[in-house]
């Protein structure tokens, strides 16, 4: 994992300093992703695959998701931000509860024997949170508009949150909350 990390590191920088046109460093980093994911397949170490996937879950939710949210949050033009709270919290409350509900009903109406209804809620609560990582590092490569890195930025933090709590929600509902707390 931690090569992945280094490599996509490295060659982000060869990509910034090459000055390509065509592919941003979150898609390299993607690809990167793509590449080591389709080997591993390949390899069939399922059983390695699933504690890679759990151990990276612990190490990028606790190590390396924090200092990122802090130092976009710590410099960010906090004057801008506050000024459009009012559309930040409308795209990201209303825009991700629309996301969740249309998601999820369509993926319960068109797979209906697949999914249950709750089952359907929860992957809606998962994948409505969309998140513009890429679009705000293009927004601060060509000094795009601050109100408009604001609102973006804002609005994908709110997001993420509400999908969290979304999908937590679901995922509780209709559970023994004695049996929930051990």
């Amino acid at each position: 994992m931690l090569f992945l990390l280094m490599l996509s590191i490295t060659m982000g920088h060869l990509l910034k300093k090459s000055r390509h046109k065509y592919l941003q460093e979150a898609g390299l980093t993607t690809i990167i992703g793509m590449i080591c994911g389709l080997i591993l397949r390949m390899l069939k170490i399922t059983i390695y695959m699933k504690k890679i996937s759990k151990h990276f879950n612990n190490l990028f939710m606790i190590l390396l998701l924090p200092p990122i949210i802090f130092e976009s949050g710590y410099n960010m033009q906090k004057s801008h931000f506050f000024r459009n709270i009012g559309t930040v919290l409308m795209f990201s409350f209303v825009g991700t509860f629309i996301a969740i509900f249309s998601t999820s009903f369509m993926l319960y109406i068109f797979q209906s024997p697949e999914f249950t209804l709750r089952e359907s809620f929860a992957f809606g609560s998962l994948i409505s949170a969309t998140d513009p990582v890429s679009v705000l590092a293009i927004f601060k490569e060509l000094d795009a508009d601050v109100n408009l890195y604001a609102i973006v930025f804002g609005e994908s933090i709110f997001n993420d949150a509400i999908g969290i709590v979304m999908y937590e929600t679901v995922k509780n509902l209709g559970t023994d909350p004695d049996k929930t707390m051990g």
